[in-house]
């Protein structure tokens, strides 16, 4: 009887708020050990944590309740709590949604520039201090932004572009276009202001690709993608057919009202990623064991340093947004949205994947408030 209460208000509670919104590596102990916890996951198809299984069963309940497409995983501390497909993949095709399938994860990819930057600052190849005339001697005031800058979002430059087609494929240059015009900045001077800048983050993989002497999409694979085991994630500029990518929805899903397709080149390094729940997860786990960045770096990228709106901002995270001593970032294409939070002490992390327009991925916050609520009286 207990239980059964328990699962009605946590869905009464869910119901009620769903529309608010040092390079230092793991022993080998450690990494084998979660090495193995996160095969142990890939290789199962769902879960439904029988550890948290009123919460399983809330959290299932009110996605389903609230008609969600797509893919959710809520774990906590290393454990899954809930990996679920939701709906449909294809609709012209009747392919139900899996945890296997791909989405685009739109601006959710700004942290993996963050991550590449502070790589190379631990490499010693870059300065988050340093300004970037040096990469690009033409931008207008080059000689003022700093890597800082374009970071925080307080760069001030104007984020729009000059595309007109965005079913083509476009080049790095076509991409970053916009930051070479004369009046390439919204305000007077650069660090003055913070507004939030897709350029800023295009002009920092472009940076990525000058130092690195890679692709920004090989340097990826190479640092980011390999040694967190993320096998079914990247940067698609030349827009090959991606064999496990959901279909994007923007009206009517029953309908099968298709989203506009737009060029994966054009997100580019701000937010042309595509990748699986799964995948984000280990690339949660990585971030976690100081696979990629030292534990200083992380802590580098996870201070607030700007404000975007109301919400504070670090290196390609929100920090605090809706659920203390978080991180999280969404993600919103046209049919493709996203959202990915993690808690600073590992208590919950959130990842929601969606290919449908109408689904709501701030109750990622709900569900983190409930793990947490949950964790607390257990």
């Amino acid at each position: 009887m207990k239980k059964r209460v328990g699962c009605i208000c946590l869905v009464a509670v869910l119901t009620l708020f769903g529309g608010c919104a040092t390079t230092t590596h793991l022993n080998e102990e450690a990494r084998e050990k979660s090495s193995k916890q996160v095969e142990e996951q890939e290789n199962t198809t769902t879960v439904m944590s029988g550890h948290y299984q009123t919460l399983a069963q809330s959290l299932d309940a009110y996605l389903k309740e609230r008609a969600f497409n797509g893919v959710a995983l809520v774990a906590s501390e290393g454990e899954m709590v809930l990996l679920q497909p939701y709906g449909m993949a294809n609709v012209k095709n009747q392919e139900a949604m899996s945890v296997d399938h791909q989405f685009h994860i739109a601006s959710v990819s700004k942290s993996f520039v963050a991550v590449s930057i502070l790589q190379l600052v631990e490499e010693g190849k870059l300065s988050l201090d340093q300004t970037i005339e040096s990469y690009f001697p033409d931008m207008p005031h080059a000689d003022q932004i700093t890597i800082h800058q374009l970071l925080t979002h307080t760069s001030g430059l104007y984020s729009g572009d000059d595309l007109t087609d965005y079913s083509r494929e476009v080049s790095v240059m076509d991409v970053i276009a916009p930051a070479f015009k004369a009046s390439n900045l919204y305000y007077e001077e650069p660090g003055t202001q913070s507004i939030y800048s897709n350029l800023g983050y295009d002009v920092l993989g472009a940076i990525v690709e000058q130092v690195s002497g890679q692709t920004y999409s090989d340097y990826l694979e190479e640092h980011i993608f390999q040694p967190a085991g993320m096998t079914d994630s990247g940067l698609n500029v030349s827009g090959e057919k991606i064999e496990h990518l959901a279909t994007a929805y923007n009206g009517n899903i029953a309908n099968g009202d298709e989203a506009k397709v737009l060029h994966p080149s054009f997100g580019y390094s701000s937010g042309g990623l595509h990748s699986t729940a799964m995948d984000l997860y280990k690339y949660d786990r990585a971030l976690r064991e100081n696979t990629l960045i030292s534990g200083e770096s992380y802590r580098l990228m996870t201070q607030a340093y700007s404000t975007i709106g109301t919400s504070a901002y670090g290196y390609g995270w929100f920090v605090n947004a809706g659920v203390e001593n978080t991180v999280s970032h969404t993600g919103n294409l046209i049919g493709w949205h996203s959202m990915f939070l993690r808690h600073q002490e590992d208590k919950v992390t959130v990842i929601l994947l969606t290919n449908h327009d109408e689904s709501d991925m701030y109750m990622a916050y709900n569900f983190a408030r409930l793990v947490l609520a949950e964790k607390e009286t257990s």
